[in-house]
């Protein structure tokens, strides 16, 4: 049975990705020798934290102000993306609808990031999360846990709403997310990212549904 909802955020309720891929390719250039492409993000990076994404770009341990430095750097450009004319100031299609459904319920719901806390407070600010959302209950990447597809944001996220993770839906876009609910033994899995290869999907598992967004998405998926 269902008891609470745990959404992803960047890439499953605002539709970021490809904004945050072009300023890792962007980035790449300097911190390493060979250019990173799309298909070696999706391969080796989709979906995880910034630590994790240095160390790979850079092919070795980044020191503490080395890791500060060069997420400081591609966040801010990210932001200040996302803040300019034409940018990003919108949550994915459907997705007002669906939490605005599951608000009046007794059903509890928050977020589970890979982000860290200065771009969580950007999109409270810019997006009203907190017209459906409690700061304070959040999960985001503190460096306390590791990355996806390691299952520790969505254990963390199962506790903070104070339910068994296997009465937890999740909302996910990535492989690595799909992994990470997997492997936290969440009871239901919705992938929203229509992109995503469907026997890659399979070959995962216990997904309960992969479909093209938010849009239509009612109540029923929690039955």
């Amino acid at each position: 049975m269902i008891q609470a909802v745990v959404f992803d955020f960047n890439g499953t309720m605002f539709l970021d990705s490809p904004l945050h891929e072009r300023v890792w390719i962007e980035m790449a250039a300097t911190l390493r020798q060979k250019p990173l492409g799309i298909d070696e993000f999706y391969a080796n990076l989709q979906g995880r934290t910034n630590y994790q994404i240095i160390k790979y770009l850079l092919g070795r341990e980044p020191d503490a102000a080395e890791l500060e430095r060069i997420t400081e750097e591609k966040e801010l450009t990210y932001r200040t993306r996302c803040a300019a004319p034409g940018g990003l100031f919108d949550l994915a299609p459907g997705v007002e609808d669906f939490l605005n459904q599951l608000k009046p319920t007794n059903v509890p719901f928050t977020i589970a990031t890979g982000s860290y806390r200065p771009n969580v407070e950007f999109y409270f600010s810019h997006l009203g999360l907190s017209k459906w959302f409690d700061f304070q209950k959040v999960v985001y990447d503190d460096g306390t846990y590791p990355g996806k597809p390691a299952p520790d944001i969505f254990l963390k996220a199962a506790e903070v709403l104070g339910v068994k993770p296997q009465n937890c839906l999740v909302f996910e876009d990535s492989y690595a997310g799909i992994r990470s609910a997997v492997a936290a033994g969440i009871g239901r899995i919705v992938a929203v990212e229509p992109t995503l290869d469907t026997a890659k999907v399979a070959e995962i598992g216990n997904v309960y549904q992969l479909r093209d967004g938010f849009e239509g998405l009612t109540l029923d998926v929690l039955k």
